[in-house]
């Protein structure tokens, strides 16, 4: 198999449809977590495979916008703790796009002073996202 080079962008970050945040958002990501447990060990089964559970989050870094009242920063306070559905398209071109549901969280406001400052967020979703693949 040849080297892919996948690259970010330009792409779309948009959240139940009409909020489209592209423009402000420098960097995104589906995360996966994986917890792991021991199994029990059994009479049957004296050396069992671990038990694993995979949640996701979508996170990453936006410019941050407090001073707009529409903005991303301004909007994640706004439905901090709200269930919404997203629509995360990695690179246009590609043809691959990824949805799911995520819990809003708030995100920072504010930054170093005279300068163009980002700030983190991280959503964690419920349930696993889906890909896409539109050739």
């Amino acid at each position: 198999m040849p080297v892919i080079d996948s690259r970010l962008g330009p792409g779309t970050l948009t959240f139940d449809g009409p909020e489209d945040f592209s423009l402000q958002v420098a960097s995104a990501k589906l995360v996966p977590s994986v917890a792991q447990t021991d199994g029990t060990p059994t009479l049957g089964a004296p050396d069992p495979a671990p038990e694993m559970a995979v949640t996701w989050s979508l996170s990453g870094n936006t410019i941050s916008d407090w001073s707009d009242d529409a903005g991303f920063v301004n909007w994640a306070m706004d439905n901090s703790g709200a269930e919404i559905t997203f629509a995360f398209e990695p690179l246009t071109s590609a043809g691959m796009s990824y949805t799911g549901t995520a819990q809003i969280r708030p995100i920072e406001i504010g930054g170093d002073v005279a300068v163009q400052s980002s700030v983190s967020f991280e959503f964690p979703l419920i349930g696993d996202p889906t890909r896409t693949y539109t050739p």
